[in-house]
């Protein structure tokens, strides 16, 4: 997994980043392992959580087990009637649910990409609006660590790993 940021090489050297996205990660948190992990729900943690999967659906989660915290959702398109993708999601921090809307790059789910590639535009929608008491800044880097996890689709079988997630928020 990458994390691209505009204008940020990996050497910190900003002179060179006119030439575009260069991998930028810090020592410190090329040492952190994240946590989420893409996984199937299970029956206990679809009650658990009140999410609405049917019990044995086999459907797919980003999880931090450790801090109990989750992100479910994906990215919704509507061909027929034109619409920009966007990255429909429900965070779980702190005992806290938030429903977040995110504008995507139309072609970032081109499925030539290799490496698969997903970019992040900007937030568009998050409710509670005050959060529920949580900081904004611990929200965007929780939904950055969930949405690096998650990958292109959050499937353990797409290769989510190898995914380049591009954040412009």
């Amino acid at each position: 997994m990458q994390l691209l940021i505009p204008g940020r090489p990996r050497d910190g050297n900003c002179a060179i980043a006119a030439q575009g996205f260069r991998p930028f990660c810090s020592k410190a948190f090329e040492e952190i392992q994240m946590a989420f992990v893409n996984e199937v729900v299970s029956d206990d943690d679809i009650a658990k959580y009140n999410l609405p999967f049917k019990p044995g659906d086999g459907r797919y989660w980003t999880r931090d087990k450790e801090r109990d915290f989750y992100l479910w959702g994906g990215i919704v398109e509507n061909f027929a009637r034109d619409y920009e993708p966007e990255g429909r999601f429900w965070l779980l921090i702190r005992e806290t649910l938030l429903d977040i809307s995110l504008n995507v790059l139309n072609n970032s789910r081109v499925v030539k990409n290799n490496p698969p590639m997903i970019v992040w535009q900007e937030v568009s929608h998050i409710q509670p609006s005050d959060l529920g008491g949580l900081d904004i800044n611990e929200v965007r880097y929780v939904l950055k660590e969930a949405l690096m996890a998650f990958g292109r689709d959050g499937e353990q079988g797409q290769n989510s790993s190898e995914s380049v997630v591009i954040f412009h928020f």
